[in-house]
């Protein structure tokens, strides 16, 4: 079974799309009940929005079945696929989390161990490579020093922790990475596109970093604005664990 083919079966039902925001940045989906409840859940903006997707940057009043539009996360068009994961964040209603930073928790699982982080997360240099043995970053257009998925093979069986970006569920490439990952080591899933989703542990995945939308309006105002993540508002960071802490 794949990422996503876990992600969108049991989805609860009775919840309705009533809203997507799409900004530079991140897409944000508003999901509700016949009741009035409302959650929502944000995906990253891919970098480029093809000219033919059917989401473009802005406001989308839409009155789609959930679980529908929560099989867009297959899409071939990328911002398609990131509505569809949105949705999915959105649905993913969790109670037993804990506050662990992804920064931090990573600073303090690398030393001696070899880590290859998929993302140019802003953290490496500074919280990661200093302590760790090994830091091998890949990216789908890799800048100097890092390397492209030619080199997966080679290099997860290396590595001790496997650190994913949670867009890699957006562009289909996590399904791509899990399987070259070396038997004990740990993986983990991070950024607010994560799906704070326990089925994510049955695939093999340990530990996810994601976000938690706590004020709707102030996650709408900073996607329309086209804020980067350090500037968002509204939004808690929140970690699942798949053994107990």
């Amino acid at each position: 079974m794949t990422v996503l083919e876990a992600l969108i079966t049991d989805l609860p039902e009775g919840w309705r799309v009533t809203d997507i925001y799409v900004g530079a940045n991140w897409v944000l989906s508003l999901v509700s009940q016949a009741d009035g409840t409302q959650q929502a859940g944000v995906a990253s903006t891919p970098k480029q929005i093809a000219p033919d997707s059917r989401f473009q940057i802005g406001h989308y009043q839409l009155n789609e079945n959930a679980g529908m539009v929560a099989q867009f996360s297959d899409s071939s068009d990328m911002t398609t696929a990131a509505v569809g994961l949105a949705t999915i964040n959105a649905l993913n209603r969790i109670d037993q989390y804990t506050t662990d930073d992804a920064a931090d928790w990573l600073s303090a699982q690398c030393a001696d161990r070899n880590i290859a982080i998929f993302g140019r997360f802003p953290f490496i240099n500074d919280e990661l490579r200093p302590f760790a043995r090994q830091v091998w970053v890949f990216e789908q257009q890799p800048q100097a020093g890092e390397l492209d998925e030619t080199a997966i093979k080679t290099i997860l069986p290396q590595a001790d922790l496997v650190a994913i970006t949670g867009s890699s569920v957006i562009n289909h490439s996590i399904d791509l990475i899990l399987p070259h990952a070396q038997p004990g080591s740990t993986i983990v899933l991070l950024g607010p596109s994560t799906p704070l989703s326990p089925k994510l542990f049955d695939c093999g995945i340990d530990v996810l970093f994601g976000v938690r939308v706590v004020d709707v309006q102030r996650v709408i105002d900073s996607v329309i604005a086209g804020e980067g993540f350090q500037k968002m508002e509204g939004l808690h960071r929140v970690a699942l664990f798949k053994q107990p802490r």
